[in-house]
C-alpha cells in the first residue's frame, strides 16, 4: 500500500480496532490499577513500532497502527470504567450527609396525589458522618418528595446543597435487551443516588455564581420560559410533547402519543437527536441562501446555531453528541462534500471515544453515530437506486432506510422491532413535526417581543400536534407497521456489518477484498457447510426443553414459562405501587419480545397487589392473552391494580383459579395447589389470599408462592399438600413473615429464588430466611444480584443461567 492510499479505510480500521480493544477490556474485566504497568508497556511498544515503520515508510505500517489503537482501546476503557477511591459510589449502603453543588436545573414530577418528586444533580464535595467530614468526588442524584415547594426555594445551578440519607448505587433492570441504566448514568458521570426527607435537605443560594454557572442558569431559564408560555395556551400534555421536541425529555407526555410515535419509528423526535440538529442547520442554511451569504459565512452561521441550540438543551451529553454528529453530517452535505463529511464523521467518532471510551456501549452514541453513518454512506447509494422516483420521495426513503439499515442490530437487540410505517411517517408526518419545532422555537422568541403573537404561535403549534397525533395513530395501525426482529448476537451483528461494508465499498476495493480471500475460499466453504450441518444436527437432536425465566422487575414477582414448542405463560407480572413506572410496558413486554413471544396462553396472578399484578394491564392491552387466572379478591381489585376501568372488556379474561385445578399445555402441567376463598380469611390484606401454583415437566417442578404467609404455609402442610419442588420462588420476597421452618423442610428445594429489588426498604430477603434455606442445601439466586434467571430442563436434567454472569459489563 502506498502512503496516502485509502485514508478513509485506514481511519475506519483504526476506529474498529479501538472499539474492539474497548470491548475486550470490558469482556475480560481488566483492572486499570492492577494491570497498569503491563498495559503501559504494551502501549509504548506498539507506539514505538508504529513510529519506526512510519520512518521507514513501510507498507506494513497500518498493521502497527491497528495494534496500537487496539491497545489504546483496552487502556482507555479500563481507565475510564474504574472509579477513583474517593468516588461517592464507594459509600453505597452508608447513611451520610453529602455536601456539594447543584450542576443542573432541578427536575420536578407531580404524581396523581399531588406529591412533588424533585431530583437534583449534585457534584459531591464532602460527606459528613458523625463529627467527621471527608472529601469526596463524583456526581449523584438527590431525590426528595414534597407537598409543594416554592420555585424560589428549589435551588438552581451553582447553589450549595446538603442532603442526608443512605447512599445507593443507581439501579437498573438486569434483563437481556433492557437498557443498563446504571451504566448509562456512569457514562454521564452519575455514580450514586440518595433519597432525602424534606427536613434532611437544605439549599444555600449562591449569589455569586461563576460565569459558566451563570450561563447555564440563563439556559435553564430560557427552557423554563418556553414551557411556561406553552402551558398558558395549551394542555400540559401538549406542552410537554412540544417541549420534548424542542429540548428533549419524556416527562409529562401522553402515553398514547409516545406509543404511536414508537410504533411509527419517529420516537427519536422526542429527544435531542441528529435530526433536530440537521433541521436547525437546514433552516439556517436556507436563510443564508435567501440572503445570498457566502458559503463560509453560511457554515459559520450553521455552527453557531447548533452551538446555541445545544446550550439551550442544557449541554446534556446526548445533545452534545448529537450536535457534533448532526453538525458534521449536515455541513458536509450542504457544502456538497460528502466525502469530507465521511472523513469527519469517522474522525469525530474516534476522537469522542478517545475522550470518553465508555460511549462505545452507550445506546445514544451508537444510534447517533450509526444513523449518521447510514446517512452519509448508505443513503447516497440507495438514492442512486431510486433515481426513477420523484426526488423528494427518493430522498426521504433513502435517508430513512439508510439510517434503519445502519442501526438494525442495535434496534433488534434493544427494541426487537422495526417499523415499515416509518417510511410513510418520515414522508408525511415528519415535515409537520419539523414545522412544529420551527414554530416552537420562534414562538418562544415571539413571546418575549410580542406576547400575544407568542400565544398565537403556540396555539397553532398545539393544533399541529393534534393533527400529527391523529396521523401517526392511523399509520400505527397499518399492516406491517411493526415487524418483530430477532435479537442479534455479536457474531451475527459482525457478519451483518461486514455485508454492509461490502455494499458501500467501491468496485475496485471490493475486487481487492475478493482477491484477498480467494486463497481461503475453499476453507470458508468447508467451514460454512460444517457449521450449518452441525447447527442443524444439534437442533434436530436437542431434547424438548421447558424454560422458566424469573424476570428482574425490581421489588416484585414476574416469571415466564415457555413450553417445548413455544407456548408461553406468565406467573405474576410485577409493578410499582405508585404507578410512576409501567413495569408491564417497559420491562415485561420488551422481555417477551426479546425472546420472540407475541402471545400468551395464560397469566396466573397470585394476588392483586401492584408488585404482582400491575404489569398485567399493559400486557393485556398490547398482546393477545387467552385467559388470566386470579385469586379470590374480586375483579375490581385487579382493575385498580392494573389501572383499567371497571367496565374494561379486558376484565372479561379474568376468572378465579380453583384449588385442585390443573391445566396442561404442550406437556407442561400447571397445578393450582392452594387458592383460599376471600371470605374464609381473617384480616385479609391480599397476601393472605395468595394463590400457590406448581409447574411440572417430567421430574422437574417449580413452585410459585406469591406473598404466601406463614399461617397459610402451615395450612397447606396440615392438608397434606405435596410441596416438594425442584425450584422454589421464595414466598413474599424472603420476608420473615413467611418461609417457616416446616415449609422450608416440606418444600426442600434444590434452588431458592428471591424476587427482590436492590436495596429495597423492606430488607428483603431477611438473612434468617436465607440461612434457613441454605441449611436445607438450597442454592440461592436473587434477581437484584443475578438479574434475569433462566432455568432449562428436559424433565430430567436442569441447567441455570443468569444475566449478570453473561453480560459484558458488571460491577
Amino acid at each position: 500500500m502506498k502512503t496516502g492510499q485509502y485514508q478513509l479505510s485506514f481511519l475506519c480500521g483504526l476506529l474498529a480496532s479501538y472499539i474492539l480493544g474497548s470491548v475486550c477490556s470490558a469482556w475480560m474485566h481488566i483492572s486499570f490499577t492492577a494491570y497498569f504497568s503491563y498495559m503501559a508497556a504494551l502501549l509504548l511498544a506498539a507506539a514505538l513500532a508504529s513510529g519506526i515503520l512510519v520512518l521507514k515508510q513501510s507498507e506494513r505500517t497500518w498493521i502497527a497502527f491497528v495494534g496500537l489503537f487496539f491497545m489504546l482501546g483496552i487502556f482507555r476503557f479500563a481507565a475510564a470504567y474504574e472509579l477513583p477511591s474517593q468516588d461517592i459510589s464507594h459509600r453505597a449502603g452508608e447513611s451520610v450527609r453529602v455536601r456539594g453543588t447543584i450542576t443542573d436545573a432541578p427536575r420536578i414530577r407531580t404524581d396523581a396525589d399531588g406529591i412533588q418528586h424533585i431530583r437534583y444533580t449534585v457534584a459531591a464535595e464532602s460527606i459528613v458522618q458523625g463529627e467527621m467530614e471527608e472529601p469526596i468526588s463524583g456526581k449523584l442524584y438527590v431525590y426528595m418528595r414534597s407537598d409543594g415547594v416554592e420555585e424560589e426555594h428549589l435551588g438552581q445551578i451553582g447553589d450549595r446543597i446538603a442532603a442526608e440519607g443512605k447512599v445507593h448505587r443507581p439501579q437498573s433492570y438486569q434483563n437481556p435487551g433492557q437498557l443498563d441504566t446504571r451504566f448509562l448514568l456512569h457514562v454521564d458521570g452519575i455514580t450514586a443516588t440518595l433519597f432525602a426527607k424534606k427536613g434532611d435537605l437544605s439549599v444555600e443560594n449562591n449569589e455569586n455564581p461563576t460565569y459558566a454557572q451563570a450561563f447555564m442558569r440563563w439556559a435553564a431559564n430560557v427552557r423554563a420560559h418556553y414551557l411556561d408560555r406553552m402551558t398558558e395556551v395549551m394542555p400540559r400534555t401538549d406542552a410537554a410533547a412540544i417541549f420534548a421536541m424542542l429540548f428533549g425529555g419524556y416527562e409529562g407526555i401522553r402515553t398514547e402519543l409516545l406509543e404511536v410515535f414508537t410504533v411509527t419509528g419517529i420516537v427519536h423526535i422526542l429527544s435531542v437527536s441528529g435530526s433536530h440538529i440537521s433541521l436547525l442547520a437546514a433552516v439556517i442554511a436556507w436563510l443564508a441562501l435567501f440572503l445570498r451569504l457566502p458559503r463560509g459565512i453560511s457554515a459559520v452561521a450553521v455552527i453557531l446555531a447548533i452551538l446555541v441550540y445545544v446550550v439551550l438543551a442544557g449541554l446534556v451529553p446526548p445533545a452534545v453528541r448529537s450536535g457534533i454528529m448532526g453538525g458534521v453530517a449536515f455541513l458536509g452535505l450542504i457544502l456538497g462534500r460528502e466525502r469530507d463529511a465521511q472523513y469527519l464523521l469517522v474522525l469525530t467518532g474516534l476522537l469522542m471515544l478517545l475522550v470518553s471510551p465508555l460511549l462505545v456501549f452507550h445506546i445514544s452514541f451508537q444510534l447517533s453515530f450509526l444513523a449518521t453513518a447510514g446517512l452519509l454512506f448508505l443513503a447516497p447509494l440507495l438514492m442512486e437506486k431510486m433515481e426513477r422516483l420523484p426526488r423528494l420521495i427518493a430522498a426521504s426513503f433513502s435517508i430513512t432506510m439508510g439510517a434503519q439499515l445502519a442501526t438494525l442490530p442495535i434496534l433488534a437487540w434493544h427494541f426487537n422491532q422495526i417499523s415499515l410505517s416509518a417510511l410513510l411517517s418520515n414522508l408525511v408526518v415528519v415535515p409537520i413535526v419539523d414545522l412544529i419545532i420551527i414554530l416552537g422555537l420562534g414562538g418562544g422568541i415571539a413571546a418575549v417581543l410580542v406576547p400575544v403573537l407568542g400565544k398565537i404561535v403556540f396555539a397553532l403549534d398545539s393544533l399541529l400536534l393534534g393533527i400529527t397525533f391523529e396521523m401517526t395513530r392511523m399509520l400505527a395501525v397499518l399492516p406491517l407497521s411493526q415487524i418483530w426482529l430477532p435479537s442479534m448476537g455479536v457474531l451475527a451483528a459482525l457478519f451483518y456489518y461486514l455485508l454492509l461494508v461490502m455494499l458501500v465499498l467501491p468496485k475496485e476495493k471490493r475486487g481487492c477484498f475478493v482477491l484477498l480471500i480467494q486463497p481461503f475460499r475453499r476453507f470458508f466453504i468447508i467451514v460454512s457447510i460444517f457449521t450449518v450441518a452441525a447447527l442443524f444436527s444439534w437442533q434436530m437432536m436437542r431434547p424438548d426443553e421447558v424454560e422458566v425465566h424469573f424476570i428482574d422487575v425490581g421489588q416484585g414477582d414476574a416469571a415466564l414459562v415457555v413450553t417445548p414448542h413455544g407456548h408461553a405463560m406468565l406467573f405474576d407480572t410485577g409493578g410499582t405501587r405508585d404507578g410512576a413506572f409501567d413495569i408491564g410496558a417497559r420491562v415485561d413486554l420488551p422481555y417477551l419480545r426479546h425472546y420472540g413471544i407475541h402471545a400468551l396462553d395464560y397469566i396466573f396472578l397470585s394476588h392483586a397487589h401492584e408488585d404482582h399484578a400491575a404489569g398485567a394491564g399493559a400486557i393485556l392491552t398490547r398482546m393477545p392473552v387467552k385467559h388470566v387466572y386470579t385469586a379470590d379478591e374480586g375483579t375490581a381489585a385487579y382493575a385498580r391494580s392494573m389501572r383499567v376501568g371497571d367496565g374494561s372488556p379486558l376484565l372479561m379474561k379474568l376468572s378465579r383459579a380453583e384449588e385442585g385445578q390443573s391445566i396442561t399445555v404442550d406437556g407442561v402441567t400447571v397445578d393450582v395447589l392452594y387458592a383460599p376463598a376471600y371470605e374464609t380469611v381473617e384480616h385479609a390484606t391480599g397476601n393472605e389470599v395468595s394463590n400457590v401454583y406448581r409447574v411440572r415437566y417430567g421430574n422437574a417442578s417449580f413452585l410459585f408462592t406469591g406473598d404466601l404467609v406463614a399461617e397459610h404455609e402451615e395450612k397447606m402442610i396440615a392438608r397434606g399438600i405435596d410441596l416438594h419442588t425442584t425450584v422454589l420462588k421464595v414466598p413474599h420476597h424472603g420476608s420473615d413473615t413467611s418461609s417457616c421452618a416446616d415449609f422450608v423442610e416440606a418444600s426442600h428445594p434444590l434452588y431458592a429464588v428471591y424476587c427482590v429489588g436492590a436495596d429495597n426498604s423492606f430488607g428483603h430477603p431477611r438473612p434468617s430466611v436465607v440461612e434457613r434455606y441454605e441449611r436445607m442445601g438450597a442454592k440461592t439466586l436473587r434477581t437484584d444480584r443475578d438479574g434475569a434467571i433462566v432455568f432449562r430442563t428436559d424433565g430430567t436434567h436442569l441447567s441455570v443461567s443468569t444475566y449478570a454472569a453473561e453480560k459484558f459489563l458488571r460491577d
